[in-house]
């Protein structure tokens, strides 16, 4: 069975819309916000990857729903809607700018049953699953969160 769904995951095609920014719903505190040593030494991208199943209502209004929440979300944790700087002292820093999470809408050719054990992270199947800033070479030019639905 677990071979089956690493060759299908093989197969798997996604096709990603257009990016758009998600701005809080409300206006947000602007300014620095100044992160703890341990954010400083452990800054590096995390991915993962949430999958969730209604049995009363199909996906058809999924997007809309976690676009909705996200700029809810957004107002009390702020700082997700910001970007990384760097200070005069060489310190990581949010800066609160409201700019907003990525959010793309996604869509896979086969259903969620059939992508395996992500349990188990491969590189190879989670990049089909998970939005990468192009471009990007470093954490300073990728967006705080990126949403991908």
């Amino acid at each position: 069975m677990a071979s089956t769904n690493i060759s299908t995951i093989d197969q798997l095609h996604v096709t990603q819309g257009e990016p758009v920014r998600v701005q809080p719903a409300e206006e947000t505190e602007k300014g620095l916000y100044f992160l703890s040593n341990l954010d400083q030494n452990i800054a590096v991208p995390m991915r993962t990857i949430y999958c969730f199943k209604s049995e009363s209502r199909g996906n058809e209004e999924a997007a809309q729903v976690i676009k909705d929440a996200l700029s809810k979300i957004l107002v009390p944790y702020y700082p997700m809607a910001g970007k990384l700087i760097i200070s005069t002292e060489g310190k990581l820093i949010v800066d609160n700018t409201g700019e907003g999470a990525v959010f793309v809408e996604a869509e896979a050719d086969c259903d969620i049953d059939k992508v395996g054990d992500l349990t188990k992270p491969d590189p190879h199947r989670l990049g089909k699953l998970v939005y990468d800033t192009p471009g990007a070479k470093n954490i300073l030019e990728m967006p705080l969160m990126t949403v991908q639905v």
